[in-house]
Protein backbone atom coordinates (compact mmCIF):
# COMPACT_ATOMS: atom_id res chain seq x y z
CA UNK A 1 0.00 0.00 0.00
CA UNK A 2 2.82 2.13 0.28
CA UNK A 3 4.62 1.20 -2.23
CA UNK A 4 1.31 2.00 -3.96
CA UNK A 5 0.51 5.65 -2.42
CA UNK A 6 4.50 6.70 -3.54
CA UNK A 7 3.77 5.29 -6.96
CA UNK A 8 0.39 7.67 -7.13
CA UNK A 9 2.51 11.02 -5.32
CA UNK A 10 5.73 10.73 -7.90
CA UNK A 11 3.38 10.46 -11.13
CA UNK A 12 1.01 13.78 -9.56
CA UNK A 13 4.03 15.62 -8.91
CA UNK A 14 4.98 14.64 -12.51
CA UNK A 15 1.77 15.87 -13.69
CA UNK A 16 2.25 19.10 -11.98
CA UNK A 17 5.46 19.61 -13.53
CA UNK A 18 3.98 19.32 -17.13
CA UNK A 19 1.23 21.12 -16.26
CA UNK A 20 3.45 24.33 -14.78
CA UNK A 21 5.92 23.70 -17.91
CA UNK A 22 2.99 23.80 -20.39
CA UNK A 23 1.69 27.33 -18.38
CA UNK A 24 4.92 28.64 -18.84
CA UNK A 25 5.04 27.34 -22.73
CA UNK A 26 1.62 29.05 -23.28
CA UNK A 27 2.10 32.17 -21.52
CA UNK A 28 5.82 32.68 -23.53
CA UNK A 29 3.88 32.34 -26.64
CA UNK A 30 1.32 34.40 -25.90
CA UNK A 31 3.39 36.92 -24.65
CA UNK A 32 5.71 37.28 -27.62
CA UNK A 33 3.41 36.69 -30.65
CA UNK A 34 0.19 37.83 -28.80
CA UNK A 35 -0.24 39.76 -31.76
CA UNK A 36 -0.33 36.82 -34.66
CA UNK A 37 -1.58 33.94 -32.53
CA UNK A 38 -5.15 33.60 -33.84
CA UNK A 39 -3.45 33.98 -36.84
CA UNK A 40 -0.85 30.85 -35.65
CA UNK A 41 -3.92 28.46 -34.80
CA UNK A 42 -5.95 29.57 -37.78
CA UNK A 43 -2.89 28.71 -40.30
CA UNK A 44 -2.20 25.44 -38.22
CA UNK A 45 -5.97 24.26 -39.06
CA UNK A 46 -5.72 25.39 -42.51
CA UNK A 47 -2.53 23.48 -43.25
CA UNK A 48 -4.73 20.20 -41.41
CA UNK A 49 -7.28 21.15 -43.89
CA UNK A 50 -4.35 20.70 -47.23
CA UNK A 51 -3.46 17.62 -45.58
CA UNK A 52 -7.42 16.83 -45.58
CA UNK A 53 -8.06 18.15 -49.11
CA UNK A 54 -5.54 19.02 -51.86
CA UNK A 55 -5.26 19.58 -55.36
CA UNK A 56 -2.31 18.36 -55.29
CA UNK A 57 -1.11 15.19 -53.36
CA UNK A 58 2.55 16.81 -53.48
CA UNK A 59 1.48 20.09 -51.53
CA UNK A 60 -0.41 17.31 -48.82
CA UNK A 61 2.84 15.81 -48.29
CA UNK A 62 4.78 19.08 -48.13
CA UNK A 63 2.26 19.92 -45.44
CA UNK A 64 2.53 16.82 -43.39
CA UNK A 65 6.38 17.14 -43.42
CA UNK A 66 6.14 20.34 -42.23
CA UNK A 67 3.35 19.85 -39.55
CA UNK A 68 5.69 16.60 -38.07
CA UNK A 69 8.91 18.69 -37.91
CA UNK A 70 6.78 21.45 -36.33
CA UNK A 71 5.41 18.94 -33.62
CA UNK A 72 9.01 17.77 -33.07
CA UNK A 73 10.42 21.30 -32.40
CA UNK A 74 7.55 21.85 -29.95
CA UNK A 75 7.45 18.48 -28.00
CA UNK A 76 11.41 18.80 -27.73
CA UNK A 77 10.81 21.93 -26.16
CA UNK A 78 8.24 19.58 -23.15
CA UNK A 79 10.45 16.62 -23.31
CA UNK A 80 12.30 17.68 -20.13
CA UNK A 81 9.03 17.67 -18.43
CA UNK A 82 6.90 14.98 -20.21
CA UNK A 83 9.98 12.56 -19.03
CA UNK A 84 10.22 14.64 -15.34
CA UNK A 85 14.00 13.92 -15.91
CA UNK A 86 14.71 15.98 -12.76
CA UNK A 87 12.95 13.33 -10.71
CA UNK A 88 13.64 9.92 -13.37
CA UNK A 89 16.08 8.39 -11.45
CA UNK A 90 13.16 8.33 -8.82
CA UNK A 91 10.44 6.69 -10.74
CA UNK A 92 12.86 4.38 -11.61
CA UNK A 93 13.85 3.04 -8.03
CA UNK A 94 9.92 2.75 -7.58
CA UNK A 95 9.45 0.56 -10.54
CA UNK A 96 10.76 -2.59 -11.15
CA UNK A 97 9.06 -2.33 -14.42
CA UNK A 98 9.53 -0.22 -17.30
CA UNK A 99 6.37 -0.81 -18.72
CA UNK A 100 5.15 1.55 -15.75
CA UNK A 101 7.24 4.31 -16.92
CA UNK A 102 6.94 4.16 -20.46
CA UNK A 103 2.82 3.82 -20.07
CA UNK A 104 3.24 7.22 -17.88
CA UNK A 105 5.54 9.18 -20.35
CA UNK A 106 3.31 7.96 -22.96
CA UNK A 107 0.04 9.56 -20.81
CA UNK A 108 2.27 12.59 -20.48
CA UNK A 109 3.21 12.52 -24.10
CA UNK A 110 -0.73 12.65 -25.06
CA UNK A 111 -1.76 15.20 -22.87
CA UNK A 112 0.81 17.54 -23.99
CA UNK A 113 0.91 17.20 -27.94
CA UNK A 114 -1.12 20.11 -28.82
CA UNK A 115 -0.93 19.40 -32.54
CA UNK A 116 -2.44 15.86 -31.98
CA UNK A 117 -5.36 17.38 -30.28
CA UNK A 118 -5.82 19.72 -33.24
CA UNK A 119 -5.70 16.92 -35.62
CA UNK A 120 -8.35 14.88 -33.35
CA UNK A 121 -10.43 17.67 -33.37
CA UNK A 122 -10.42 18.54 -37.24
CA UNK A 123 -10.97 14.38 -37.52
CA UNK A 124 -14.32 14.77 -34.85
CA UNK A 125 -15.76 17.68 -36.82
CA UNK A 126 -15.72 15.53 -40.27
CA UNK A 127 -17.48 12.76 -38.91
CA UNK A 128 -16.92 8.96 -39.84
CA UNK A 129 -18.13 9.36 -43.46
CA UNK A 130 -16.02 12.17 -44.55
CA UNK A 131 -12.95 10.57 -42.55
CA UNK A 132 -13.50 7.12 -44.72
CA UNK A 133 -12.29 9.46 -48.02
CA UNK A 134 -9.09 10.52 -46.23
CA UNK A 135 -7.53 7.53 -44.97
CA UNK A 136 -4.33 9.42 -45.07
CA UNK A 137 -5.44 11.98 -42.41
CA UNK A 138 -5.94 8.88 -40.24
CA UNK A 139 -1.96 7.90 -41.07
CA UNK A 140 -1.05 11.47 -40.48
CA UNK A 141 -2.38 10.90 -37.09
CA UNK A 142 -0.65 7.87 -36.42
CA UNK A 143 2.27 8.89 -37.25
CA UNK A 144 2.38 11.83 -35.13
CA UNK A 145 1.82 9.79 -32.20
CA UNK A 146 4.45 7.32 -33.31
CA UNK A 147 7.09 9.99 -33.82
CA UNK A 148 6.36 11.93 -30.50
CA UNK A 149 7.11 8.88 -28.83
CA UNK A 150 10.36 8.19 -30.69
CA UNK A 151 10.97 11.75 -30.19
CA UNK A 152 11.44 10.98 -26.29
CA UNK A 153 13.46 7.65 -26.72
CA UNK A 154 15.17 7.68 -30.23
CA UNK A 155 15.85 11.49 -31.42
CA UNK A 156 18.24 10.62 -33.73
CA UNK A 157 15.73 8.65 -35.35
CA UNK A 158 13.21 11.42 -35.47
CA UNK A 159 16.03 13.83 -37.42
CA UNK A 160 17.28 10.75 -39.78
CA UNK A 161 13.26 10.60 -40.68
CA UNK A 162 12.57 14.30 -40.88
CA UNK A 163 16.12 14.43 -43.32
CA UNK A 164 15.29 11.47 -45.46
CA UNK A 165 11.35 12.32 -46.23
CA UNK A 166 12.60 15.64 -47.18
CA UNK A 167 14.34 13.95 -49.67
CA UNK A 168 11.68 11.72 -50.66
CA UNK A 169 9.46 15.02 -51.25
CA UNK A 170 10.28 15.63 -55.27
CA UNK A 171 9.33 11.69 -55.70
CA UNK A 172 6.01 12.99 -55.77
CA UNK A 173 4.46 9.73 -53.73
CA UNK A 174 0.53 9.34 -53.15
CA UNK A 175 -0.20 10.39 -49.37
CA UNK A 176 -0.07 6.76 -47.78
CA UNK A 177 2.95 5.73 -49.57
CA UNK A 178 4.82 8.69 -48.03
CA UNK A 179 3.80 8.22 -44.77
CA UNK A 180 4.21 4.45 -44.31
CA UNK A 181 7.83 5.33 -46.09
CA UNK A 182 8.37 7.54 -42.65
CA UNK A 183 7.27 5.27 -40.22
CA UNK A 184 9.39 2.47 -42.41
CA UNK A 185 12.85 4.93 -42.13
CA UNK A 186 11.94 5.97 -38.47
CA UNK A 187 11.75 2.16 -37.55
CA UNK A 188 15.34 1.49 -39.44
CA UNK A 189 16.63 4.64 -37.93
CA UNK A 190 15.66 3.12 -34.47
CA UNK A 191 19.02 0.43 -35.47
CA UNK A 192 21.38 3.15 -36.17
CA UNK A 193 24.68 3.85 -34.01
CA UNK A 194 25.18 7.80 -32.48
CA UNK A 195 26.01 10.18 -34.88
CA UNK A 196 28.48 12.68 -33.56
CA UNK A 197 30.00 15.81 -35.59
CA UNK A 198 33.55 16.89 -34.11
CA UNK A 199 35.43 20.28 -35.03
CA UNK A 200 39.05 20.73 -33.97
CA UNK A 201 40.31 23.86 -35.59
CA UNK A 202 43.65 24.18 -36.04
CA UNK A 203 44.29 27.93 -34.24
CA UNK A 204 41.51 28.95 -31.53
CA UNK A 205 40.46 32.45 -33.40
CA UNK A 206 37.21 34.71 -32.97
CA UNK A 207 35.55 33.10 -35.71
CA UNK A 208 36.62 29.86 -34.64
CA UNK A 209 35.17 30.20 -31.32
CA UNK A 210 32.06 30.67 -32.91
CA UNK A 211 32.27 27.77 -35.43
CA UNK A 212 32.85 25.52 -31.82
CA UNK A 213 30.21 27.01 -30.43
CA UNK A 214 28.03 26.15 -33.10
CA UNK A 215 28.84 22.30 -33.02
CA UNK A 216 28.89 22.14 -29.26
CA UNK A 217 24.97 24.24 -29.43
CA UNK A 218 24.03 22.46 -32.70
CA UNK A 219 20.32 22.26 -31.20
CA UNK A 220 20.28 26.06 -30.46
CA UNK A 221 20.60 26.44 -34.22
CA UNK A 222 18.88 23.39 -35.34
CA UNK A 223 15.23 25.00 -34.12
CA UNK A 224 15.61 28.04 -35.59
CA UNK A 225 16.69 27.40 -38.87
CA UNK A 226 14.00 24.73 -38.67
CA UNK A 227 11.34 26.87 -37.38
CA UNK A 228 12.52 29.70 -40.19
CA UNK A 229 12.35 27.07 -42.93
CA UNK A 230 8.91 26.34 -41.81
CA UNK A 231 7.72 29.68 -41.70
CA UNK A 232 8.63 30.84 -44.71
CA UNK A 233 7.26 27.26 -46.12
CA UNK A 234 3.92 28.05 -44.50
CA UNK A 235 3.49 31.36 -46.30
CA UNK A 236 4.49 30.31 -49.59
CA UNK A 237 2.09 27.63 -49.45
CA UNK A 238 -0.67 30.66 -47.87
CA UNK A 239 0.21 32.91 -50.66
CA UNK A 240 0.09 30.27 -53.47
CA UNK A 241 -3.37 29.99 -51.99
CA UNK A 242 -4.45 33.77 -51.83
CA UNK A 243 -2.00 35.60 -53.29
CA UNK A 244 -3.85 39.02 -52.14
CA UNK A 245 -2.37 38.17 -48.70
CA UNK A 246 0.70 37.38 -49.36
CA UNK A 247 2.02 41.41 -48.44
CA UNK A 248 0.34 41.35 -44.77
CA UNK A 249 2.05 38.24 -44.32
CA UNK A 250 5.83 38.90 -45.85
CA UNK A 251 6.40 41.45 -43.07
CA UNK A 252 5.48 38.77 -40.53
CA UNK A 253 8.15 36.40 -41.45
CA UNK A 254 10.95 39.06 -41.04
CA UNK A 255 9.61 39.94 -37.82
CA UNK A 256 9.75 36.69 -36.59
CA UNK A 257 12.86 36.05 -38.11
CA UNK A 258 14.12 39.13 -36.19
CA UNK A 259 12.76 37.52 -33.16
CA UNK A 260 14.20 34.06 -33.33
CA UNK A 261 17.87 35.11 -34.04
CA UNK A 262 17.91 38.53 -32.06
CA UNK A 263 17.13 35.44 -29.39
CA UNK A 264 20.66 33.68 -29.85
CA UNK A 265 22.06 36.63 -28.63
CA UNK A 266 20.71 36.35 -25.08
CA UNK A 267 22.39 32.71 -25.11
CA UNK A 268 26.03 34.03 -26.80
CA UNK A 269 26.00 37.05 -24.38
CA UNK A 270 26.28 34.35 -21.45
CA UNK A 271 28.15 32.16 -23.89
CA UNK A 272 31.20 35.05 -24.03
CA UNK A 273 30.41 35.82 -20.07
CA UNK A 274 31.61 32.18 -19.17
CA UNK A 275 35.08 32.84 -21.50
CA UNK A 276 35.41 36.54 -20.07
CA UNK A 277 38.69 36.27 -18.92
CA UNK A 278 40.07 34.84 -21.54
CA UNK A 279 39.52 36.49 -24.28
CA UNK A 280 40.28 39.73 -21.70
CA UNK A 281 43.69 38.11 -21.94
CA UNK A 282 44.12 37.72 -24.74
CA UNK A 283 42.96 41.78 -25.61
CA UNK A 284 40.34 40.25 -27.96
CA UNK A 285 37.82 40.49 -25.93
CA UNK A 286 35.47 43.51 -28.37
CA UNK A 287 36.71 41.55 -31.25
CA UNK A 288 34.77 38.35 -29.85
CA UNK A 289 31.79 40.91 -29.35
CA UNK A 290 32.06 42.35 -33.20
CA UNK A 291 32.40 38.71 -34.50
CA UNK A 292 29.07 37.51 -32.33
CA UNK A 293 27.32 40.64 -34.07
CA UNK A 294 28.09 40.03 -37.29
CA UNK A 295 27.72 35.95 -36.71
CA UNK A 296 24.25 36.63 -35.70
CA UNK A 297 22.98 38.93 -38.49
CA UNK A 298 24.72 37.02 -41.36
CA UNK A 299 22.21 34.25 -40.26
CA UNK A 300 19.55 36.53 -39.87
CA UNK A 301 20.08 37.98 -43.08
CA UNK A 302 20.45 34.48 -44.96
CA UNK A 303 17.05 34.10 -43.89
CA UNK A 304 15.61 36.99 -44.37
CA UNK A 305 16.74 37.18 -47.62
CA UNK A 306 15.37 34.01 -49.00
CA UNK A 307 11.67 34.92 -47.18
CA UNK A 308 12.13 38.02 -49.71
CA UNK A 309 13.38 35.55 -53.00
CA UNK A 310 10.59 33.13 -52.25
CA UNK A 311 7.52 35.54 -51.27
CA UNK A 312 8.05 39.17 -52.00
CA UNK A 313 10.19 42.06 -51.37
CA UNK A 314 8.46 45.60 -50.03
CA UNK A 315 9.70 48.56 -48.10
CA UNK A 316 8.25 47.25 -44.53
CA UNK A 317 10.77 43.88 -45.26
CA UNK A 318 13.70 46.34 -45.70
CA UNK A 319 12.90 48.46 -42.72
CA UNK A 320 12.21 45.05 -40.29
CA UNK A 321 16.31 44.34 -41.58
CA UNK A 322 17.61 48.01 -40.84
CA UNK A 323 16.39 47.92 -37.68
CA UNK A 324 17.86 44.22 -36.99
CA UNK A 325 20.91 45.66 -35.00
CA UNK A 326 18.86 47.57 -32.52
CA UNK A 327 17.28 44.60 -31.87
CA UNK A 328 20.42 42.51 -31.08
CA UNK A 329 21.54 45.95 -29.28
CA UNK A 330 18.52 44.70 -27.11
CA UNK A 331 18.93 41.26 -26.71
CA UNK A 332 22.40 41.70 -25.09
CA UNK A 333 21.47 44.85 -23.10
CA UNK A 334 18.40 44.27 -21.87
CA UNK A 335 17.38 41.03 -22.75
CA UNK A 336 14.17 40.93 -20.32
CA UNK A 337 12.86 43.43 -22.33
CA UNK A 338 13.33 41.89 -25.70
CA UNK A 339 9.90 40.45 -26.12
CA UNK A 340 8.36 44.12 -25.20
CA UNK A 341 11.17 45.81 -27.75
CA UNK A 342 9.82 43.36 -30.58
CA UNK A 343 6.39 43.40 -30.14
CA UNK A 344 6.40 46.86 -30.27
CA UNK A 345 8.21 47.46 -33.56
CA UNK A 346 5.49 44.47 -35.05
CA UNK A 347 2.75 47.15 -34.02
CA UNK A 348 4.59 49.50 -35.47
CA UNK A 349 5.34 48.05 -38.90
CA UNK A 350 1.71 46.86 -39.40
CA UNK A 351 0.21 50.03 -37.93
CA UNK A 352 2.17 52.42 -40.30
CA UNK A 353 1.30 49.62 -43.23
CA UNK A 354 -2.75 50.11 -42.41
CA UNK A 355 -1.84 53.64 -42.29
CA UNK A 356 -0.46 53.70 -45.80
Amino acid sequence: MTYLRYRITAYRYALKMLFKQLNQFALMLSTLFYIFLPGLIGGMFFGLGKIVQSDSEQTSNQVMLGCLMFQALILNVLKPAILDNAHRMFHHSLMKSKTSIIAADITLLFVSHALLWMSIVLALAMGLDKLVKAPHFVGFMITQVSMGIMLLYRPQAVVLTLVVTLALLPAALSNLTYLAWCNVVMLVSCFVGPIWLTYSPARLTVWSFWVLYGFHNAWSLAWRICINLLLVWGVAIIGAERPELLHWYTPLVGLFTLLIWSSLCIKTTKYINEHRLFWVSLKQLDALIKAQHVFIFVLYFLFWFTGVVLLSFDVFSLMILIVAPLLQWSAVTMPQRLAVCWASLSVLVYLIKVLI
